[in-house]
């Protein structure tokens, strides 16, 4: 049986709950936790648009920063609820929000996570006591779509996904991929250890890759892209933060093109210099910015390209190169949104024409023809599929 900690606020209220001595160690984490929270703060003010202008601009990516939290701080704290809760914040600042809880018969809640981030990708090595992880409405935001989530096993015990409506049995020496846009439960037993990565999904649009078809299936971790992989993501944990600025941005390149090898996109981690790169990084800010925009019912390309401070014939000439056009990026952020919010067990409650109009389609009969077109299956029949029909 596995039990949820009660969520609670970062403040000094709890502390009237606890003794004398827990309460100095209970501030020491805070404390701990919010000069995590000031970095993340900036690194979030950076966000992807900044990494894509300083790509366009010549620049390269920041040097990466270490950091780890440790729950040896927490030891005065007794309370399981209060130590998973100050778990789930700091894991907040840097990867995602979650629900933190435990496994019955061992509510240590303890564990050591290093991470080492820049402004593109997010990369932690974790042990813990047995935990659960859950994301729910609440936790997801509208930047989450941006990013996904990759877990590598690294250690001896099961660990378990759900996502979609899928559930998969991740294995000792096996990995998972979630997509951070959808509700997720996340289980690991005791003594559990895994690498983690957090990578934007503009790359995975690049390499032709579909996330969303990826989450919570089979990956092949069988070969030797795999290993290599997973044993550079190691080596980098460990001694990254002693790089320079060049030496991460080529750390972090190379990180990208053996996650891409590893998942088959052969044909998308060949690195591009001059002209092509400069064009490649306006491209995927357009698209990303687009996207962002896509759910309001009244997104024009005008506003797109004010925002984007270029003239619009400019975003249109971009797109062109690219096989694609402004309705079209549109059409099929607003399609994917629409497509995880069907097969999310957590949308249930809304109706299809209701999830239309939240991916910003005007008419119901124009999206199911989209959708149709686009997967080859109506928007009911996914649902039925899923088993995520609302309730009569």
């Amino acid at each position: 049986m596995l039990h949820r900690a009660e969520a609670c606020d970062c403040n000094d209220l709890w502390l009237t709950k606890l003794s004398p001595r827990p309460v100095r160690l209970y501030r020491l984490a805070r404390n701990h936790i919010a000069s995590i929270a000031n970095y993340c703060r900036k690194m979030r003010r950076s966000s992807s648009v900044l990494f894509f202008r300083l790509q366009l601009w010549g620049g390269g990516m920041s040097v990466f920063q270490s950091l780890i939290f440790d729950t040896t701080v927490l030891d005065g704290i007794t309370d399981p609820a209060i130590r998973a809760r100050v778990w789930a914040v700091c894991f907040e600042q840097i990867v995602t929000g979650m629900d933190m809880g435990f496994s019955e018969g061992d509510a240590r809640i303890i564990g050591t996570h290093k991470f080492l981030m820049n402004e593109t990708v997010a990369l932690g090595e974790m042990f813990s006591s047995s935990f659960i992880g859950a994301r729910t409405k609440k936790h997801i935001n509208r930047d989450d779509e941006d990013h996904v989530y990759l877990s590598f096993n690294i250690g001896a015990t099961t660990h378990i996904g759900r996502q979609l409506g899928r559930e998969i049995d991740v294995q000792p020496g096996q990995a998972g991929l979630l997509v951070l846009d959808a509700s997720t439960q996340a289980i690991a037993p005791n003594n559990g250890h895994c690498i983690s990565l957090k990578l934007p999904n503009a790359i995975f649009r690049e390499w032709g890759l579909s996330p969303v078809d990826l989450a919570c299936r089979p990956l092949d971790c069988t070969g030797a892209d795999y290993q290599l992989l997973t044993g550079y993501a190691r080596l980098l944990i460990a001694n990254g933060a002693g790089l320079d600025e060049g030496g991460a941005a080529e750390a972090t390149q190379h990180l990208i093109k053996l996650t891409g090898r590893w998942l088959g996109a052969r044909d998308g981690v060949q690195g591009v210099d001059g002209e092509e790169a400069v064009y490649r990084a306006r491209l995927a800010l357009v698209r990303q910015t687009i996207s962002k925009q896509a759910f309001d019912p009244e997104v024009s390309l005008e506003r797109v390209a004010r925002r984007l401070g270029m003239p619009s014939r400019t975003v249109q000439h971009m797109l062109a190169k690219a096989g694609e056009s402004f309705s079209q990026v549109v059409m099929a952020a607003r399609l994917r949104r629409a497509r995880v919010h069907l097969l999310d067990p957590v949308y249930a409650d809304l109706s299809v024409a209701d999830i239309a109009f939240r991916c910003g389609f005007l008419d119901v009969s124009s999206f199911y023809r989209a959708f149709r077109a686009a997967y080859n299956v109506t928007p009911k029949s996914l649902r039925e599929q899923a088993g995520t029909i609302p309730p009569e």
